[in-house]
């Protein structure tokens, strides 16, 4: 065990802050206590049942370090109180699945002797309050989960929604977001590579910031954090512990109001310098075989990683918290325990191991101290001031309560109904309406926000920002003996730690020889569409999940598995939880029919503001996908004039929900269409094939915007100046319904005129509708002789449309 400065390891002692006089031990109590409340349970964001259930399960009322603890350990970010009970029927085994939900990310093969490590979640609450700091720390966060696992991160995806574009504040969110972005994934030497911006009135006080990493990593080389031993060292490693982040999961456990807004010192402060040496230290540890168990200090700090390392292994530990490394002065035991400063690590090593682990972080300039030890007896049992302190029922601490909340059918959803065409009139001028649409900030590009991205730095980006999905290409991996392993940290500049490192390191099993040809690729996604969410929640959800199918299929992917960034407001709300379980539902029905499991996620909650609204039900998607050969990959742009456009699939025109809808009739209250799933395997599996056979050139599929966009952004996003004509017409629906429908199960592909038989024929053994619909051209988008615009007009409006709105 480990021995404190006076060698006491007496448990039955009496507490600084006891106010009883007599210390009860958490773990063995058993008589029943019922004391006065006279604790503000509030404050610490209890109700007052989980109040009364702390006093029940300590046999007294807790004093101000226990209260902490049980209110960060059983806040909803860290416990999943109000959704735990519904995320178990999220499918989450599969023959790709390696690991699942409740480790720090989940784990599916990948090629040969790899797998892929990888984890969304969400940094929204804190993004709110310093936007800059949010997002950084969100990214770095999400990186270190990957990293944990044993994998080095390759590349990130982000999700993010703002205000509507016009509401004063959202300039100064999206800057500070998407600076906070590129300022720690650049630092860091990780790609962002794809992700989603959105912007609507219902996040004008809500921003949602969500953060997605992937990594890759020998299949015999991964790490968890339930692999304690008894008699381990438990030990810190990275920056020392600051005030920065104190109460950070309690506070993003609850609605905002003006005063959580100006709580700045919940929020973290990042230092991606820092998480690079970090995560190189880490990795030649792990390579080394120093690392028992490891677990990121994230929401909760060292609360969250000692407690819940020690439930996933069954043990306990004694933590001497006067060992531990702090950077400001006058800390108590609390916010020693609830700081959530980055960069920083709990491991348990074997004890003959220490001292050469020691060394390896010491190399790295970074902190590493022995500050306790796993023990038999499941309590974590703390030293301060070299006594005795408390001690805490581990399985106490970590199963908080759990809520199966009421659910009620949402009063707006009376107001939906059916989209009945005869009660809309046609525009007028559809030129007018084309041109609004491709240039709303919605559907325009994002090339304002994403090239403040480095999105090539390792370069295995094969696509990247821009494109419907991020493609990766896999280098095989080479033990070099070049190796920064022996060089010293110090005489490395930046770039040498940010570009060498990636390059070499013959230690890390992971790293990739830049002299491979293509072979494997993974296909990266994320989507939601949260207006058909809001409409219908289990069909808004299966969407998101098709949707990333479909941009993985137009890119010649196989969908493998999901994580997902669960975005929701209050559950104390009956409406809000009926929008949580119908969500759940539809992801699970998508999830199911599509072989494609959930493996890791993130339930993000009370993303409303007191007085000023709740955002729609946003239940982001993230999947991965792979290509056996990822010289096959295609992407959405038309190549070549003269070339065919198709339209594979089939229409309903059916309007409701649209972005269309709500442009030019201000009304987008209709009931989403149901979707064919068998169908849709069908058609997705068709577009693979003909990609796998290099018969086509490009696949889009058809989404927000429409058909009109489907046709005319490969266009657009072309860099040869091309157009296109083309033409669709359907019996019994108008030109508005055909152009604008977005609920639709279908692509746009273009292809070689001389492959046209070829693709004809394999449509229809496929049992899939196929219809030529236009040809590409120079210089003009036409379309059912009602739309005529200059390709360079339209291109320059869809490239500057967010600059010019978002970028004085």
């Amino acid at each position: 065990m480990i021995i404190t400065d006076d060698s006491s390891t007496d448990n039955s002692y009496k507490s600084d802050n006891d106010r009883s006089g007599n210390y009860i031990d958490n773990a063995n109590a058993s008589a029943s206590v019922h004391l006065p409340v006279s604790k503000d349970y509030a404050q610490f964001g209890l109700s007052f049942e989980e109040y009364k259930k702390i006093n029940d399960t300590i046999k007294r009322e807790p004093d101000d370090f226990e209260l902490g603890i049980f209110s960060a350990m059983w806040s909803e970010h860290c416990s999943y109180k109000s959704t735990k009970i519904h995320l178990k029927n999220l499918p989450s085994k599969g023959d790709a699945v390696i690991i699942g939900p409740g480790e720090n990310a989940g784990v599916v093969k990948f090629d040969g002797d790899y797998v892929l490590v990888f984890k969304m979640e969400s940094h929204n609450h804190p993004s709110f309050i310093e936007p800059f700091e949010g997002a950084a720390t969100g990214v770095g966060g999400i990186m270190r989960d990957i990293f944990t696992m044993g994998a080095r991160p390759i590349a990130n995806l982000n999700s993010l929604r703002f205000g509507n574009f016009n509401h004063p504040r959202t300039p100064y969110y999206l800057s500070e977001v998407v600076k906070g972005i590129g300022f720690y994934g650049n630092c860091m030497g990780v790609p962002t590579v794809g992700g989603e911006v959105v912007f609507d009135s219902c996040y004008d006080n809500n921003i949602l910031v969500n953060a997605f990493t992937i990594g890759i990593a020998k299949k015999d080389a991964i790490f968890l954090s339930s692999a304690c031993e008894e008699g381990n060292f438990v030990v810190y490693v990275g920056s020392a512990t600051g005030m920065d982040g104190i109460n950070g999961a309690t506070m993003a456990s609850g609605e905002f109001d003006s005063s959580k807004a100006k709580k700045r010192s919940t929020v973290q402060v990042g230092d991606p310098f820092t998480e690079k040496l970090l995560l190189e230290a880490c990795l030649e540890a792990m390579d080394k075989k120093l690392i028992v168990s490891i677990q990121d200090m994230g929401a909760a700090g060292l609360t969250s990683s000692s407690f819940e390392m020690s439930e996933n292994s069954g043990k306990g530990m004694i933590l001497n918290m006067d060992k531990i490394p702090l950077r400001a002065a006058g800390m108590t035991p609390l916010d020693i325990m609830l700081s959530e400063s980055q960069e920083r690590m709990l491991i348990a090593c074997e004890k003959g191991k220490y001292d050469e682990l020691e060394g390896i972080f010491k190399k790295w300039d970074l902190n590493c101290v022995i500050i306790g030890e796993v023990t038999k007896e499941k309590t974590i049992q703390f030293i301060y001031k070299s006594k005795p302190y408390h001690t805490l029922s581990v399985e106490a601490v970590v199963n908080g309560p759990s809520y199966d909340r009421p659910s009620a059918v949402p009063l707006y959803m009376k107001d939906i109904k059916q989209f009945l065409p005869d009660e809309y009139r046609m525009p007028k001028n559809f030129n007018s309406v084309a041109e609004r649409i491709i240039s709303h900030p919605n559907i325009a590009s994002k090339h304002f926000i994403y090239r403040q991205y480095d999105y090539q730095i390792g370069t295995n980006t094969l696509a990247g920002p821009g494109s419907s999905c991020a493609v990766l290409r896999y280098k095989e991996f080479n033990a070099s003996t070049d190796s920064i392993n022996s060089a010293n940290p110090a005489d490395l500049s930046l770039d040498d730690l940010t570009n060498q490192a990636d390059l070499s390191s013959g230690y890390l099993t992971n790293q990739a020889d830049l002299k491979a040809d293509l072979s494997s690729g993974i296909i990266l996604n994320s989507n939601c569409n949260s207006k058909y969410c809001y409409l219908n929640p289990y069909k808004g959800a299966m969407l998101a999940v098709i949707e990333c199918a479909r941009n993985i299929s137009a890119c010649g992917g196989t969908p493998v598995a999901i994580t997902d960034c669960l975005n929701f407001a209050s559950p104390e709300d009956p409406e809000i939880m009926w929008q949580f379980k119908e969500a759940i539902r539809g992801i699970t029905d998508a999830a199911l029919k599509f072989n494609t499991p959930a493996v890791s996620g993130n339930v993000s909650l009370y993303n409303e503001t007191a007085g000023a609204g709740k955002i729609y039900p946003t239940p982001v998607i993230a999947m991965v996908g792979y290509i056996d050969d990822a010289g096959k990959a295609i992407n959405s742009n038309y190549k070549d004039e003269g070339d065919n456009v198709y339209l594979l699939g089939r229409l309903s025109g059916n309007l409701g929900g649209s972005l269309f809808m709500e442009l030019v009739h201000n009304d987008f209250m209709q009931e989403p269409l149901s979707i064919d799933m068998d169908y849709e395997l069908k058609l997705q599996s068709c577009l693979r094939g003909l990609i796998d056979g290099k018969l086509l050139k490009s696949a889009a599929d058809i989404s927000e915007g429409g058909l009109f966009t489907a046709v005319a952004e490969p266009a657009i996003s072309s860099d040869k100046n091309l157009g296109v004509i083309a033409e669709v017409h359907r019996d019994g629906l108008r030109n508005d319904m055909i152009l604008f429908s977005e609920f639709e199960q279908a692509f746009i592909i273009s292809a070689n005129p001389s492959n046209e038989h070829k693709i004809y024929e394999f449509a229809k053994n496929a049992g899939i509708e196929i219809e030529k619909i236009g040809i590409i051209v120079k210089d003009i988008i036409k379309f059912n002789n009602i739309i005529e615009l200059k390709s360079g007009k339209i291109k320059e409006r869809y490239y500057n449309a967010v600059e010019k709105l978002f970028g004085k």
